[in-house]
């Protein structure tokens, strides 16, 4: 009577459930599937393997059935290189496996490292493009300096969901851990040899940055919806006049060294305080008090003009940022 109590037929949780299946298998298969587990996923099994006692017949017939559903039913699966290795060296030799498949070409490659070579918009770019996780796990492996460069130069709205997410960061699985790198691989392949895409973007981006704002707007809606990812990447190499807070202080320092005092003070005129003295932080006490003296006068100046200083302002920039003077920032979050 107390060994029916205890085989009776019951519902299993999910580790006991991969704890029943892998005792079934037996030790030979089960330690080939264990050798693929995270520690802590391993512990958990294990822990739900001690503790499982007898499974009634009914319960096992129960989860055999539920298994071969669900896969039947298809399961998200990679296949590479790596994989097709790892299968192959349960059944050949390490020579033979490489003559099929050639020695390992990236034996030694730290994609984390590498990034350290890429264009840092090409970095921010892709961060955009990507879900707060993804960025909060690349964040995470990238070396301090850099993971610090890449921050500052996040949307407000971004760079604090990012941050908070590596207060207590998640576990990430090996599958996406994989797909991460892999696009990773592709973003530094693309920094390698600029391919005609990255050619289209940058022509799309010198084009619209001399639209009017208004015309500006409504081609980035319209690339924003045919292709999202392309309008993250070209986001980066925008520039209006409207911009000059997303750069850096040391750029702004060096726009003032090429921009002269009349057409900065003609560009100021009708900014906001808030705005006008985030720009002028930048600029050396000497300069920024004749600029500020001539805002002070309240001369009027004809729109046509302001525009026009605007408009020089923003060349001088992109004309650094195509030089690689400087880095132009982060798009501004609109929602923040």
């Amino acid at each position: 009577m107390a060994e029916a109590a205890i085989a009776r037929d019951r519902i299993l949780s999910g580790p006991e459930k991969a704890a029943a299946l892998l005792l079934m298998l037996g030790a030979p298969s089960a330690g080939r599937l264990l050798k693929q587990f995270d520690p802590p996923d391993l512990k958990i099994v294990a822990r739900a393997a001690a503790g499982l006692g007898a499974v009634a017949p009914a319960t096992l017939d129960r989860l055999v059935e539920e298994f071969a559903a669900d896969f039947s039913a298809g399961v998200n699966l990679l296949g590479d290189v790596g994989q097709a290795r790892n299968l192959l060296a349960e059944a050949l030799p390490p020579g033979e496996v490489e003559d099929l498949l050639g020695a390992p070409a990236d034996q030694g490659f730290d994609v984390w490292r590498a990034l350290a070579n890429v264009p840092e918009s090409s970095i921010i770019a892709f961060l955009l493009a990507e879900k707060p996780a993804t960025a909060t796990y690349l964040l995470s492996r990238l070396d301090p300096p850099l993971a610090a460069k890449l921050v500052s130069s996040l949307p407000r709205g971004r760079r604090n969901a990012a941050l908070c997410g590596l207060v207590a960061p998640h576990e990430i699985t090996p599958l996406a851990a994989q797909l991460v790198e892999r696009a990773l691989r592709d973003l530094l392949d693309a920094a390698k040899a600029p391919s005609g895409a990255a050619e289209g973007r940058q022509r799309i981006a010198g084009i619209i940055n001399n639209l009017d704002p208004d015309e500006a707007a409504d081609v980035m809606r319209a690339i924003g919806e045919a292709r999202p990812k392309d309008a993250a990447v070209i986001k980066t190499m925008l520039f209006s006049f409207n911009d000059l807070p997303r750069l850096s202080e040391r750029a702004r320092a060096l726009l003032f060294d090429r921009a002269s005092i009349d057409i900065v003070v003609m560009a100021l005129r009708g900014t906001d305080p808030e705005f006008r003295n985030a720009i002028l932080s930048s600029m050396p006490s000497r300069g920024r008090r004749l600029v500020e003296g001539e805002l002070a006068s309240g001369a009027p100046a004809p729109p046509r003009e302001v525009a026009k200083a605007r408009k020089a302002i923003a060349e001088i920039v992109l004309g650094m940022a195509a030089r690689n003077e400087i880095e132009l920032g982060a798009p501004v979050d609109e929602a923040a």
